[in-house]
């Protein structure tokens, strides 16, 4: 049986659009993503899963993370990220909405020295799903 982040993943690699925004498959993580790995890259987190109020719908708490060079490129591959998350049949598991409650830039952060960290932008979503 499929679970959810499955489901999630696929929905976002389903079609060239975040491949031809520069974030291969490879580069779309459920967690985390390896700190020296190559920019820029997608990950989620699936929170807070339960039955919604309709019988046999699920719902769940999903935030993505965008890390990119620049926080330019992180707030354009907001919008990209935004497009692939669409209501179908991924996985066997069909997603009948992904709602997005806010999205945010996180400012640049500078690291060790005057290095600059890696920047970052997130997705909250509210997903509703039946297995």
């Amino acid at each position: 049986m499929a679970i959810i982040e499955e489901a999630i993943r696929t929905m976002l690699t389903t079609g060239s659009t975040l491949s031809a925004a520069g974030v291969p498959d490879e580069r779309v993580t459920h967690g985390y993503r390896l700190q020296e790995s190559a920019l820029p890259a997608v990950t989620f987190e699936v929170q807070a899963a339960m039955t919604a109020e309709l019988s046999d719908t699920y719902s769940a708490t999903a935030v993505f993370t965008v890390v990119a060079e620049t926080t330019i490129d992180a707030g354009t591959l907001v919008s990209t990220v935004k497009s692939r998350l669409l209501a179908g049949t991924f996985n066997t598991i069909d997603i009948h909405a992904v709602i997005v409650n806010d999205e945010t830039l996180n400012p640049p952060a500078i690291g060790m020295g005057d290095e600059q960290e890696p920047a970052m932008a997130t997705i909250n979503t509210t997903i509703y799903w039946s297995p």
